[in-house]
């Protein structure tokens, strides 16, 4: 069986073809391989996983 953690099928939206970027090995794409649009200006918009926090 495969186990991955639960943020690990976040997918991300290309803001300027729609279609949906898979990230590769947990690291998001820094170019849409569709339409060549630099991704790295919407990275910070992009959905990520949030880190669960330990308690003190």
């Amino acid at each position: 069986m495969c186990f991955r953690p639960a943020g690990a099928a976040k997918t991300q939206v290309c803001p300027n073809c729609g279609k949906k970027l898979v990230p590769i090995g947990g690291v998001y794409q820094k170019k849409c391989p569709f339409c060549k649009v630099d991704l790295t200006q919407y990275a910070d918009k992009a959905e990520t996983p949030e880190t669960p926090k330990s308690p003190s």
